[in-house]
C-alpha cells in the first residue's frame, strides 16, 4: 500500500520509479542514475539499517529518505548518523513527501554540477583514461584517490581483462611520479630463466647470447614506477631476489657484482587468489606483504554493468577515428544484447566484440545482426518447437498363429528357386545349397512333378 502511495505522488512529480517488495532487489540493481531511495526501516529480508550501510558503501552522495513509523523515531535518528537524507513518519503526508523528495534530487544535481564543473576546469577523471560512471568505479576512485600522494606499494587484483594495468598507469599518471618512466613487465610471459636478466640487468658475457650490458626493469624505471603484471606466475628464485631488492632497495645485475641503488615505486597485479598461495606455500608470505600494502580489488564488468554504454561508446569513438567508414552509433536492442551477457573476458572481451561488429557493420550503426550469435541469441525470441511426430507402434511379439511349419517353409523355398532357374534342378539345388541329388529326393517326398 505505501509503495502504491509513493509512485502515485512522484509520478505527479513526473518522476520515474522503480519500486522495490525487500532489499534483495533493491541492492541488485544498479543504482547510477538514481536520483533518491525511499527506505521502509521495517523490511522482511533484511533491516533498513543494513540496507542503508549498503547503499551508503556503494554510493556516499545517493540521498536515502527513511519512511518510518512513529515509534521507530529513535531508530531513524540513527538512520540519520549512519547518512540517510532524511526520514518521514507515517501515516505520510503528501506535502511532506514531495518536499522531502524534492530537496533530495535538488542535492543529487547539485553534485552532480560540482562534478561536471571541475572536470571542466581541469580536474578531469581521476582515473585518467578508464571509462566508467558506475559505482563500483566511483568506490575503485575513492580508493585510489588515498594513495596518489602516498609512495607505497599497491597490489591490484581482479579477473584478465578488467584493466588492471591502465589503473596502475592512472596511480603513475596522479603520483608526484609522474615524471618518471612508467615500465611494465608481464611476469607470466616472460620464461624463468629470463626474468631476473629482465628485472635486474645482466653484464656482458654474464651468459650465452649476453652480447651486451643490459639495464633490467628496475634501472629503467628509476624515479618513477615499476608495473609488475601476472605476479602470481613468478618462480621462487626470483620471489627471492625481488624481496631483497624491495628491502634494500638496492639491485645487482645478474653476472656483476656492483650493488646499484634503485628508487621505484611498485605496482603489482594478478588475477590469482595470493592469499591461497602464500597459504598453500607457492607464494612467499614476506614478499605478499611487502607488496600487497595497499590491496585494491578491480571489479569485473559484470559488476559493473551501467558502464557498457559508454565503454560501446568510447570504443566505437576510437574506432571511427582510425576509420572514418566505421559506425558510430549502437542500435537498443544490439546495446540490449551487450547488456545482458556475462561478460567472462570482462572489458578485453565487450572491446573485441564491439570491434569485430564495427567491421561488419557497412552502415553507421551496429544492429542486431552484426553481433556474435551466442549474444544475439540470449535476447531473440524462442523459436518453436518442431510438431512431435506420429509414434507408430508395432508390435513385434510373436503370436503362435503367426508360427509357419518348417516343412512349409522348405516348401516354399524350393519351389521358388525351382521357378527362378526355370525348372532347372542342378541349378535350383546350388541356390538352396543342397546337392543334387538331396534336392530330387525332398522334391519326391513333397510329391512335386517334374517336367
Amino acid at each position: 500500500m505505501t509503495r502504491r502511495i509513493l509512485g502515485g505522488w512522484i509520478k505527479g512529480m513526473n518522476g520515474a520509479f522503480q519500486e522495490f517488495s525487500g532489499a534483495g532487489g533493491l541492492l541488485e540493481c544498479d543504482a547510477g542514475n538514481w536520483s533518491v531511495v525511499c527506505l521502509d526501516l521495517g523490511l522482511g529480508d533484511m533491516s533498513g539499517h543494513d540496507a542503508l550501510k549498503h547503499l551508503h558503501a556503494r554510493d556516499p552522495g545517493l540521498p536515502v529518505v527513511i519512511i518510518t513509523a512513529d515509534r521507530e523515531i529513535e531508530s531513524a535518528v540513527e538512520a540519520m548518523k549512519t547518512g540517510a537524507y532524511d526520514y518521514i513518519t507515517k501515516p505520510l503526508n503528501e506535502e511532506r513527501v514531495v518536499a522531502a523528495l524534492s530537496r533530495a534530487i535538488e542535492r543529487r544535481e547539485l553534485a552532480s554540477r560540482v562534478q561536471r564543473l571541475e572536470r571542466a576546469l581541469g580536474g578531469g577523471h581521476i582515473l585518467g583514461t578508464i571509462v566508467g560512471a558506475s559505482p563500483a568505479m566511483k568506490q575503485l576512485e575513492r580508493q585510489l584517490e588515498r594513495i596518489f600522494d602516498n609512495d607505497v606499494s599497491v597490489c591490484l587484483f581482479g579477473q584478465t581483462g578488467t584493466g588492471k594495468e591502465l589503473v596502475a598507469r592512472a596511480i603513475h599518471e596522479r603520483s608526484a611520479r609522474a615524471r618518471g618512466p612508467f615500465v611494465a613487465v608481464n611476469c607470466a610471459a616472460i620464461a624463468d630463466s629470463l626474468l631476473e636478466s629482465e628485472l635486474f640487468g645482466h653484464e656482458r658475457g654474464s651468459f650465452t647470447g649476453a652480447h651486451a650490458l643490459h639495464r633490467g626493469c628496475f634501472e629503467q624505471a628509476q624515479g618513477g614506477t615499476l608495473f609488475l603484471d601476472e605476479l602470481g606466475e613468478m618462480s621462487s628464485s626470483v620471489q627471492v631476489r625481488l624481496l631483497r631488492a624491495l628491502q634494500e632497495k638496492m639491485i645487482r645485475r645478474v653476472g656483476g657484482s656492483a650493488e646499484i641503488k634503485v628508487d621505484v615505486r611498485i605496482i603489482a597485479a594478478t588475477h590469482r587468489d595470493l592469499q591461497a598461495d602464500v597459504e598453500s606455500g607457492r607464494f612467499r608470505e614476506d614478499l605478499y606483504y611487502r607488496l600487497a600494502v595497499y590491496p585494491v580489488q578491480i571489479p569485473p564488468l559484470r559488476e559493473r554493468a551501467g558502464d557498457i554504454p559508454l565503454l560501446v561508446e568510447h570504443f566505437l569513438r576510437r574506432l571511427a577515428a582510425d576509420r572514418p567508414q566505421s559506425p558510430v552509433l549502437i542500435s537498443a536492442d544490439a546495446l540490449d544484447a551487450l547488456m545482458h551477457h556475462r561478460w567472462p573476458g570482462n572489458v578485453r572481451e565487450l572491446q573485441n566484440v564491439v570491434q569485430r561488429a564495427a567491421l561488419a557493420c557497412d552502415g553507421k550503426e551496429v544492429e542486431m545482426a552484426h553481433l556474435p550469435t551466442e549474444l544475439r541469441s540470449r535476447l531473440l525470441p524462442p523459436l518453436p518447437a518442431l510438431p512431435a511426430a506420429v509414434a507408430t507402434t508395432i508390435d513385434t511379439s510373436p503370436r503362435p498363429q503367426d508360427i509357419v511349419p518348417l516343412r512349409d517353409l522348405e516348401r516354399r523355398e524350393i519351389m521358388r528357386a525351382i521357378s527362378a532357374t526355370s525348372g532347372s534342378v542342378s541349378e535350383a539345388a546350388r541356390l538352396l545349397g543342397l546337392g543334387r541329388a538331396t534336392l530330387y529326393r525332398r522334391l519326391a517326398e513333397m510329391n512335386v512333378p517334374l517336367e
